[in-house]
């Protein structure tokens, strides 16, 4: 049976989702308007609506296209799956967005819209799957106590990381990821062990 409709520009889609970061980036969701973001894509205010019926879903999606998945890799070794995943880790670079100042306003958007914030929360616990399957790959090789708390361990390494991304600014780079993950795991090392 023929298909109903005209199919979907892939093209388009990609405009309007690199539009909405550039100008959430340049002027904030709160001044966003589907109006600017149809004439920086190039396509009509309705193509824009039919896919997405609110600016903070709009910009969530936009979001989710920029951010690549982690990695899970399986080195053997808890420290050297930690570094590959931090180094990994990433956002596909995209000129003109300012990455920084679009994170917090997707935060935003999932505290304010329900929609919004169950899409959110099924794309946070999708990125959480690779680390939360080193940590219990790391249980089953004797690394991690059998007791531990993945999802606070998980939350130790990777608070630090957007702390400094988003609020103070310091460096992210190789040496403080390394330096992080000996801190975390030195710490959880020293938690006492039950019996087993």
């Amino acid at each position: 049976m023929a298909r109903r409709g005209r199919p979907r520009n892939e093209q388009s889609t990609t405009d309007i989702l690199v539009a909405t970061l550039e100008l959430v980036s340049e002027v904030g969701l709160s001044a966003l308007t589907m109006d600017a973001v149809a004439s920086r894509a190039g396509v009509s205010k309705a193509t824009i609506y039919r896919r997405w019926s609110s600016k903070e879903q709009l910009l969530l999606d936009a979001w989710m296209s920029a951010v690549r998945r982690p990695d899970e890799p399986d080195t053997g070794s808890l420290r050297d799956d930690l570094r590959a995943m931090f180094t990994g880790l990433g956002l596909d670079p995209l000129p003109g967005v300012d990455i920084q100042r679009v994170f917090p306003q997707m935060i935003a958007a999932a505290k304010v819209n329900d929609d919004v914030a169950a899409a959110y929360r099924a794309f946070i616990t999708e990125r959480r799957r690779p680390m939360q399957a080193v940590l219990r790959r790391a249980v089953a090789r004797g690394e991690l106590a059998a007791d531990v708390d993945l999802d606070l361990v998980h939350d130790l390494l990777v608070a630090p990381v957007v702390y400094r991304w988003l609020v103070s600014d310091g460096p992210v780079d190789e040496s403080v990821t390394t330096r992080l993950i000996e801190i975390v795991l030195t710490g959880v090392d020293a938690l006492p062990r039950l019996e087993v």
